[in-house]
């Protein structure tokens, strides 16, 4: 049986609200589902919102500059070289306090192809005026397809709404809006 071509992907991403820029350096197809590993540019001032992940242990390793993260109530600055890994459900959020850009590398484990189809996806819908200063989809539909391809589940009492957000998600597929919003945002 001949193995299906997969189509090409976006592998760099912006997203003007975090302020940063994503490069996906290996797939989580590429690595057989071990992992998977992005470039992360974060300009300053920037960074993203508390959150919890379920499916994937998340590490960051500062590559330039001083990256900062929010976790266990603590915030950690890491230099280059210096890597954190963050637990399975594990509130946490990642910031740029300095006055420089700063580069991290981003790996999840194990590898998570929503959350690199999710990324491409909100970070079109900010570049394109769809999304609030805070980044967050202004579509209600739209942010829980994020949230559900990204396994990136907000932190605190907005974790409530995750049957919602489920739901909508589910519907959205049914209705074509997550074909449609790949089609858009992560498909070459």
């Amino acid at each position: 049986m001949e193995q299906q071509q997969r189509r090409k992907t976006k592998r760099v991403l912006s997203n003007p609200a975090y302020k940063d820029r994503a490069t996906i350096l290996k797939t989580s197809h590429e690595t057989g589902g071990l992992y998977s590993l992005g470039e992360l540019e974060v300009a300053p001032g920037g960074g993203n919102n508390p959150h919890i992940h379920t499916a994937f242990v998340e590490t960051f390793t500062a590559v330039k500059g001083i990256l900062g993260v929010m976790y266990q109530d603590k915030k950690l600055y890491l230099k280059p070289g210096d890597s954190l890994s963050i637990p399975l459900r594990t509130p946490h959020y990642f910031f740029n306090a300095g006055t420089e850009p700063i580069t991290c590398h981003v790996q999840l484990t194990p590898g998570h192809e929503g959350f690199e189809k999710g990324i491409a996806i909100a970070y079109g819908l900010t570049a394109d005026g769809k999304a609030g200063k805070n980044g967050f989809p202004k579509s209600l539909t739209h942010l829980a397809l994020v949230i559900d391809l990204t396994d990136t589940r907000p932190a605190g009492t907005m974790g409530l709404l995750m049957p919602l957000f489920s739901w909508l998600a589910r519907r959205a597929r049914r209705k074509g809006i997550e074909a449609a919003l790949l089609e858009k945002y992560y498909y070459l």
